[in-house]
């Protein structure tokens, strides 16, 4: 049995304790899980964020048997009515809303009256406080909106309300509610008491705005959030915030679904309470007692060890080695490499972020897309590549594409999707390429959404790198004023004079168009006139055809290598750096020292290199051609001051 989870997203606490929730009901009773990562229909507040919810399409019956959808979570921007069509497209699957009541599906709802009441009454009354701002978001979500009521009723209940003026807004994020902030205090000043947010990070944004003007929390002003996170609980200060119990409405939405898929009867609405936490932000705690203490609104006084102080400097640090990760994945995978060449060292970037399986699922040609106007998805995909450590074997072929309009993956990957794995878009701009199947490993759910968009990226520019290789190709074979022969160099195979400055400077028209950087080479392999004159023109042949060998190991395939006559060669890399320059050539006199030993010949191998970086206003391929001579000059005198 298949489960599905369709969510907005990964990428913080509340999302994870959710998806937590759910995993481990379905390890307890052997079900398998699949979190389709869809974000939101109309979401504001991502450009291109609008790809993700194509992956709703895989919520049918040929995929899953049943499917929760954190309704709560995608419905910021969307009518009822929209909502309400998108269950009836997951029909006839049994299905769990969470925390928006559909009609006809069974809801699993955090019900905030008690909590945020208790929350707000305490601040009232606990606090004598009159004045108030209250940070929201322009969102549909009833249980959001459901927030801003409960503040509204335990204000007037208590003889007080609040101007609209002091209804902010944000977008969910830190820095959305710390502009906010500034914004109001740039226009009105600080004619409050107290900040009641509708979450913790932007309680968070809060309170670094304030501290931005000189303002202490809670000495000067008191904040509040809302989710009980764990950087509730670490931060400084600690805050006041309301607990919704996010793991055991996982378990509880899993619970009420698999019920229903065993043919039981459920309850149509399944409560989960909610309790508000009194911290360090609000003043019931004093900032001296250690970030672990808190009240509960019964009063009830919780002290323990000040771990989570240390315990959050630990999560920043490897938070920090995680992200150093992907940046060497970034690096790795940046540069002129084709679809096939991407391919090569995927499966070390994935393993190496604790990986175990993944799938890449690609259209037949990139789909362009608006927010605006989207385009029916294809019918066929390839499984581009893929891996899985936990089979004992397993093999797929990339040649071969599969109905993907409603089937995730090709039948034999039945054994793929066992346990928990997750789905996400693979898109960049305006562009969708098609999706991954992962089963994600231990770091933080954001670092896989940060990785799954690198990932994204690489195969944008593969993309257009082998069309151009292709369109290439094709002008080699096809055009009628230039044959093949009078593009490669007869005695290497590769191109010559002529062929590399016909197709170099295409390559590099493309790629200042399209704003990436690179190295114009110039290679000259020394001692060639002595190997002939030593030991004949023939030997001279093996050593300029060994040499090829070389620049084709050390070089990428994406490069573009050419033979301009003699000794001389020049290469065309893009998105190659200087430093990476001297990481090649170090790599190359390697390969040639290595040769040197095993070949058996009585000469010896060596070429000596020179780069020149080209730009929009530095790029005539003669002329950077003559620049990297002069540079590659300057390397053959070190060599030979070396050899004296």
């Amino acid at each position: 049995m298949r489960i599905g989870l369709v969510i907005y997203g990964c990428n913080n606490e509340y999302f994870s304790q959710f998806i937590d929730g759910v995993k481990k009901y379905c390890a307890v009773h052997n079900i398998d899980l699949l979190v389709l990562i869809t974000g939101a229909p109309n979401w504001q507040a991502d450009d291109f964020g609008y790809h993700d919810w194509y992956l709703t399409k895989f919520v049918n019956e040929m995929n899953l048997d049943g499917a929760i959808v954190l309704t709560g979570t995608i419905c910021h921007y969307v009518s009822n009515e929209e909502i309400r069509n998108v269950f009836k497209s997951f029909k006839p699957l049994p299905l769990v809303s969470v925390n928006v009541k559909i009609p006809g599906v069974a809801t699993v709802m955090s019900d905030p009256d008690k909590g945020f009441t208790n929350l707000v009454t305490h601040l009232v009354e606990k606090h004598k406080l009159k004045k108030f701002l209250f940070l929201t978001s322009e969102t549909r979500s009833f249980e959001i909106r459901r927030r801003l009521q409960i503040f509204k009723s335990v204000l007037k209940k208590h003889s007080l309300s609040i101007p609209s003026r002091n209804i902010l807004h944000g977008s969910y994020t830190f820095y959305s509610a710390e502009n906010a902030i500034r914004n109001y205090m740039n226009e009105y000043g600080t004619d409050f008491e107290a900040v009641v947010c509708i979450t913790d990070e932007m309680a968070y944004g809060i309170i670094s705005g304030l501290e931005g003007k000189g303002i202490s929390v809670p000495e000067d002003v008191i904040v509040t959030g809302f989710d009980d996170t764990a950087i509730a609980k670490s931060s400084y200060p600690t805050l006041t915030s309301v607990n919704q119990q996010v793991f055991k409405q996982g378990e509880l939405s899993a619970e009420v679904l698999w019920k229903q898929i065993l043919g039981e009867k459920v309850p149509s609405v399944t409560v989960v309470e909610t309790s508000s936490i009194m911290r360090q932000s609000c003043g019931c705690i004093k900032k001296s007692d250690g970030v672990n203490n808190s009240v509960d609104c019964n009063g009830r006084y919780t002290k323990n060890a000040s771990v989570l102080s240390f315990n959050g400097t630990l999560k920043y640090l490897s938070v920090q080695e995680q992200i150093q990760r992907v940046q060497y994945h970034v690096n790795r995978l940046q540069g002129n490499l084709t679809l096939d060449e991407l391919t090569h060292n995927l499966r070390e970037d994935f393993t190496s972020l604790g990986i175990s399986k993944a799938a890449i699922c690609l259209y037949k040609q990139p789909i362009k897309q608006t927010k605006h106007k989207l385009s029916p998805v294809p019918a066929k995909a390839r499984v581009y590549f893929a891996f899985d450590d936990e089979a004992r074997s397993f093999s797929y072929d990339p040649d071969l594409f599969f109905d993907c309009e409603n089937v995730l993956l090709p039948e034999y990957f039945f054994d793929f999707l066992k346990g928990h794995n997750t789905v996400m878009s693979l898109y960049h701009g305006e562009y969708l390429y098609g999706y991954l199947v992962v089963k994600l490993g231990d770091l933080e759910p954001y670092i896989y959404t940060l990785f799954c968009s690198v990932i994204a990226k690489s195969i944008c520019s593969a993309f257009e790198v082998s069309r151009r290789r292709a369109e290439n190709l094709t002008l080699a074979k096809t055009n009628n004023d230039l044959s093949i022969l009078s593009y490669t160099d007869e005695l290497t195979g590769i191109f010559n004079r002529r062929g590399f400055m016909k197709v170099a400077q295409n390559e590099l028209k493309a790629a200042i168009d399209a704003k990436k950087n690179g190295l114009v080479i110039f290679g000259d392999i020394d001692g060639l006139k002595k190997i002939n004159d030593t030991y004949g023109h023939d030997a001279g042949d093996r050593a300029i055809l060994a040499e090829v060998q070389l620049l084709k190991k050390a070089f990428r395939e994406a490069d573009t290598i050419g033979r301009l006559g003699g000794d001389e060669f020049a290469i065309l890399s893009i998105a190659l750096s200087f430093d990476m320059f001297e990481n090649l050539k170090a790599r190359l006199a390697d390969l040639c020292k290595k040769w040197n030993e095993s070949s058996k010949e009585e000469f010896t191998l060596s070429i000596s290199l020179g780069a020149v970086a080209f730009s929009r206003n530095n790029a005539d391929l003669s002329k950077l051609l003559k620049l990297a001579d002069i540079e590659q000059y300057k390397e053959k005198e070190k060599h030979k001051a070396n050899r004296k």
